[in-house]
């Protein structure tokens, strides 16, 4: 696209006033919103998104997308919040996807005349409310992309538009200033917009100036332009730059920057980057729906090699991990207190997979069962530190997101995907140890809990087969409780201090003689045999099996 081809500048604030249900469905793609019935057809006026309180009426207006946050698509109180939708004219209801028969739900919709729309398992609520909020908002510009020959999420093109329209080298960039596209046409670049265009992100030289000159602080505090003129660098030519946030929907979506050509900056050339930057939103936000569905498609294939289900799964080759020697981080977040547990958990699962994949960039991560698992790439020779270091910057991360306490536990580094559902187990288990022993925020190995974790298992064996149990321990339990006796924590002093009969009546604070006299009274009464090698390992066991 030429500049010549460029529409008016004042044609880039020209916009719509109705938003249809296509227009949404075609803005966030076909992936996230399936259509299960629309009797009246897609071309129905939306107004705005509205998340259905289960334990409340439904406050619904003409045209609203009422969300079925908790209202499984199979089930009757589906059917009746459909029919409810109909009653207030919305123009649908969408739902998660579940493994129940919809038939009941399409019936109940056709009689209602309302669509419904189902969406991922996998698809957080607040995630979609912003979502649709933003792609209804940003549609309203999809009039003006058509006419300039857009086709909807095609950056580059954007980017080329913006360039020819504004009048200086563009480039597109999401909120940590990676860049999503940039113009090509034969404007003159400096070295800043060089090696940002060359690094695919702005480099952290340039980015840092910015951060001390406020100028990020400005743009997303503002819906107008922003002017950087007094960036300038000894012996380094430095354009003068506008730049505004990109934003719909009441979210900021990331930014447009244009650098000075061979004219300056106006008050149309400003005017018209204010229009771009509406238009942008659509382009954005269908980018970031792309992006969200090859996220989502990643996370379904990351649960199969969690759950232990064998290689080669489809669509497993293009993340780039077979391999490699990789190892499962979990991260347990406690939700129990949070008011909004999922928003805090999608919250967390952002704020890990960002810094994941800047730690290593074919990692990835996803949640299962209010856990979030790390596929971590790792080096079978790495340094154990390296790996403590990096869950502990994930903890801590992952704290300043969800204001919980976190534990984090690490599985050992497998070679083979088949072989990673292995990690994953042991990175359970260090949890299972952390939390059993009370260890809140804090980060373990494997390997440094070895003898936890096995304990766990033998007690999980214990639990299910009672003659593990069974021995002459039970008499000194049966005393203690009848009596008021405690020769049971007089063992196992004993056996936790390998014998050392001074450390173990300092454990109990008191009197050496009196350790030995009641030792003496509970191998009497119980026959215990402590000389004996199985017999002391089997009992000490017993005892733990007791916490």
């Amino acid at each position: 696209m030429g500049v010549t081809d460029m529409p008016e500048r004042a044609g880039l604030n020209a916009m719509p006033a109705d938003v249809l249900l296509s227009n949404v469905i075609d803005a966030l793609g076909s992936g996230l919103l399936e259509v299960l019935t629309a009797p009246r057809g897609l071309d129905l006026r939306v107004a705005d998104p509205v998340i259905f309180d289960a334990a409340d009426m439904l406050h619904a207006e003409p045209g609203d997308l009422v969300l079925g946050v908790g209202v499984p698509a199979g089930s009757t109180r589906a059917r009746d919040l459909v029919s409810e939708a109909g009653r207030s004219a919305a123009a649908g209801v969408v739902l998660r996807r579940d493994h129940a028969d919809p038939a009941s739900v399409c019936a109940a919709a056709e009689a209602a005349r309302v669509a419904v729309l189902l969406i991922p398992s996998t698809t957080g609520w607040s995630h979609l409310f912003t979502l649709l909020r933003t792609a209804i908002d940003a549609s309203r510009a999809a009039t003006w992309s058509s006419q300039a020959g857009l086709a909807v999420g095609d950056l580059v093109s954007l980017a080329n538009a913006v360039a020819g329209t504004v009048g200086g080298a563009t480039t597109i960039e999401d909120l940590d200033t990676n860049v999503l596209a940039f113009s090509n046409l034969d404007h003159p670049i400096d070295l800043p917009r060089q090696d940002t265009i060359l690094g695919h992100r702005v480099p952290n030289s340039w980015r840092q100036a910015l951060v001390d000159q406020g100028v990020f602080k400005r743009m997303y505090g503002t819906e107008d332009v922003v002017h950087v003129t007094d960036m300038t660098e000894p012996d380094v030519f430095v354009a003068p730059r506008m730049a505004i946030a990109v934003r719909a929907g009441g979210e900021v979506l990331g930014s447009i920057w244009v650098a000075e050509a061979d004219r300056p900056f106006d008050e149309e050339a400003a005017q018209a980057l204010r229009g771009a930057a509406r238009i942008a939103a659509l382009h954005m936000l269908h980018h970031r729906a792309y992006s969200d569905l090859e996220r989502q498609r990643k996370a379904e294939l990351i649960r199969a090699l969690l759950a232990g289900t064998e290689p080669p799964l489809p669509g497993i080759s293009s993340m780039g991990l077979a391999g490699t020697p990789l190892a499962v981080i979990a991260v347990d977040p406690d939700l129990s207190r949070t008011a909004d547990a999922e928003v805090a958990m999608e919250r967390a699962v952002s704020v890990i997979t960002r810094y994941a994949e800047v730690y290593r960039r074919r990692a990835a991560a996803v949640a299962v069962d209010g856990i979030i698992y790390v596929l971590l790439p790792t080096p079978a020779d790495a340094d154990h530190s390296r790996l403590m270091s990096f869950a502990a910057n994930v903890a801590q991360r992952t704290r300043a997101a969800t204001k919980t306490p976190v534990r984090v536990g690490i599985g050992s580094t497998v070679a083979e995907l088949r072989d990673l559902h292995r990690s994953r187990d042991e990175a359970d288990e260090v949890l299972r140890v952390l939390r059993r022993d009370g260890d809140d925020g804090l980060t373990a190995h494997v390997d440094d809990v070895r003898g936890r974790v096995a304990l766990l298992h033998l007690q999980d064996l214990a639990a299910r087969d009672p003659r593990l149990r069974a021995g002459k321990i039970q008499g000194l339990i049966d005393h203690d409780r009848q009596r008021g006796t405690s020769y049971v924590a007089t063992l196992r002093a004993y056996l936790d201090a390998f014998g050392d009969v001074s450390v173990a009546a300092a454990e109990l604070s008191i009197h050496r003689n009196t350790f030995r006299y009641r030792l003496a009274r509970l191998l009497e009464l119980s026959g215990l045999d402590l000389s004996e090698a199985d017999e002391r390992l089997i009992t000490h066991l017993q005892l733990r099996f007791l916490d």
